[in-house]
């Protein structure tokens, strides 16, 4: 596309609507070639937009990089169409987007406005648009990957064919690991000259000063927001509040209750609770009383089942169709919708803010509502002091009954970060040996690990194994969230396996194998489960975990599991503490209620 194309043209072009004064901003921005930015602006915003319509139009490689697998597919059609339009109009070339992630990875090419079939083959990061998790590109970053081309992968990322633009969405996400992790990437590509972006709408202060070395667009005070809410013509941004302070024993209760009301109206109603459990216990009580409207959505379900219902929401968004949705978590970051009202479990302030911006999300609902129930958050979930959750409680009932103000809720943020600094040594040798061939840190990298979110490994959950290697409805899941105290806790019938590679037709082939007995690192072993097929609901995935193996005794730097086997055999695992202390997580692992979205 030429470069002196117009902001207006371009939007005009790749999205069909004008671009909002956040977007000219960040427009002119990277027309002058100011790449290193952090992005403030409310959800709805078009903060995606912002960033891919300039850089398609300078021609740049645009990298966007999400904290989930679960935002991926929200943002693959956007780009589709986007794509779509820019081969439309340019001729001269193809347009291809690549999508990169633990699940998938493929590319996709448009020429003349037609999507273009081409034969399957290694992408090596060469495309208009790479959209990918930060455990993903962290592992191709440092050359992890396909035998013989896993080098490759670092060399496209530092000096490709074209500038490149590394966009990093929802960057408030990030905590402790994945944190340290995401602050060291983004510092590393803006010092070595490559441009970089990070977008958020409710990056608690703390963090955001982290990232002082980029230049901040703050589209969320006041008087910024108010010209994009008098741009957009929002006649209705605002949503009524209504605070219902109830002991934890009686909080599902009340939410079933104000489900049920919700059925009669004919509205989109998203409903969110704090465990798998909760919210399958609400699904069940207010499944089919209408014409199959409610939907559940967690962290639980396989990937299919979720995109499924996630298909479903949106194609009801479309039509204009009502809903009343589920949900956990699972549905806080990235996913664009746009419901009339909002119940949920009382939650960390930070939390119940992503969950208002899928509420009247457009602005255009002039009768939106925000519903909160409970006088307390659950004591392993809060980051807040006693005394803060008590003014958190207080500013959330001196706006009973009236417009929600999200800065004063804001305010009550306690979030800091919490950086890993054996994390920080570790991304520091693993940079070192790939870029500056420092063969001293050889051995790290030999290792292939790469801790990119929790010091706790994690297990991939199963029904079946078939034609070897093909998992049926597979979730994955922390491996401590599997564990138990006592072995009378243990779930019969389920067998743990553990990836081991042969030698086959000249190449390395993963199969599956039994746990033996013996010690393992848990870091090196990719753990499978099968477990009983009673356990999985299609509708409700696994809505009560299976317990797989015991807890051991810590030992310094190390934690230790183990998987009794027949007789008195064990298959030991042991991993690395985390930093922070997991207060009563060894001795009360059987505690039911404390069971968080994964």
């Amino acid at each position: 596309m030429p470069v002196g194309r117009s902001v207006n043209e371009a939007y005009q072009l790749l999205t069909s609507f004008a671009p909002n004064p956040m977007q000219e901003e960040v427009w002119q921005q990277l027309m002058d070639e100011e790449g290193g930015l952090l992005l403030l602006a409310p959800t709805g915003s078009g903060k995606t937009e912002a960033v891919t319509v300039p850089g398609l139009a300078l021609g740049r490689r645009i990298f966007v990089i999400l904290p989930a697998r679960s935002l991926v597919d929200d943002q693959i059609g956007r780009f589709e169409k986007m794509l779509a339009r820019a081969s439309s109009a340019d001729h001269t070339r193809p347009y291809a987007l690549i999508v990169d992630t633990g699940a998938q990875s493929t590319r996709r090419v448009w020429h003349k406005g037609k999507s273009a079939v081409q034969p399957q083959r290694r992408h090596l990061y060469q495309g208009d648009i790479i959209v990918t998790t930060l455990d993903k590109f962290l592992y191709r970053f440092f050359g992890f990957g396909e035998q013989g081309k896993s080098y490759t992968f670092p060399l496209h990322i530092r000096y490709g064919l074209r500038p490149t633009l590394f966009c990093f969405d929802e960057a408030h996400s990030y905590d402790a690991v994945a944190w340290t992790n995401f602050r060291l990437l983004l510092r590393t590509l803006y010092e070595k000259g490559l441009d970089v972006i990070a977008m958020t709408a409710t990056m608690p202060s703390a963090f955001a000063d982290e990232l002082d070395f980029l230049t901040s667009l703050d589209w969320i005070n006041d008087s910024n927001r108010a010209r994009l809410d008098a741009f957009s013509g929002q006649g209705h941004p605002c949503r009524a509040l209504t605070f219902l302070p109830v002991p934890l024993s009686e909080v599902v209760e009340k939410l079933v209750a104000f489900g049920k009301q919700s059925l009669s109206l004919q509205r989109r109603v998203i409903l969110s609770v704090e465990t798998v459990r909760d919210a399958v216990a609400v699904f069940q009580a207010l499944n089919g009383q209408v014409n199959d409207q409610v939907l559940l959505y967690h962290g639980r379900l396989t990937a299919p089942r979720r995109q499924q219902v996630y298909a479903d929401l949106k194609s009801r968004e479309a039509e204009g169709r009502s809903y009343l949705l589920i949900t956990t978590s699972a549905i806080e970051v990235g996913c664009d919708l746009d419901a009339h009202t909002l119940i949920t479990q009382l939650s960390n302030p930070e939390q119940l803010l992503q969950r208002v911006g899928r509420c009247n999300r457009r602005g255009k609902i002039p009768d939106a509502q925000v519903i909160v129930v409970g006088q307390e958050i659950p004591s392993y979930l809060t980051t807040l002091t006693t005394e803060q959750q008590a003014a958190y409680v207080e500013t959330l009932q001196a706006q009973n009954g009236k417009l929600l103000d999200t800065t004063a809720i804001q305010a009550h943020i306690a979030k800091e970060p919490n950086p890993d600094y054996r994390v920080e040594i570790a991304f520091q040798m693993l940079y070192e040996y790939v870029y500056e061939a420092a063969t001293v840190n050889k051995g790290l990298h030999d290792k292939g690990l790469v801790i990119t979110r929790s010091w706790e490994p994690s297990i991939t959950l199963c029904t079946g194994i078939e034609n070897e290697n093909q998992l049926l409805n597979p979730v994955q899941v922390s491996l401590e969230r599997c564990a138990t105290g006592d072995a009378k806790f243990l779930t019969p019938g389920c067998t743990v396996y553990v990836y081991t590679f042969g030698f086959g037709d000249q190449e390395r082939r993963p199969r599956l194998e039994p746990l033996s007995g013996g010690w393992r690192c848990a870091y090196l072993s990719k753990l499978v489960a099968q477990v009983p097929p009673e356990l999985y609901n299609e509708q409700f995935g696994y809505a009560e975990l299976p317990r797989l193996v015991q807890f051991g005794r810590r030992q310094g730097y190390q934690k230790k599991l183990f998987v009794p086997l027949d007789g008195d055999k064990k298959a030991w695992l042991w991993y690395i503490a985390p930093l922070e202390s997991v207060i009563g997580r060894d001795q009360e692992a059987n505690a039911e209620d404390e069971e968080p979205e994964e």
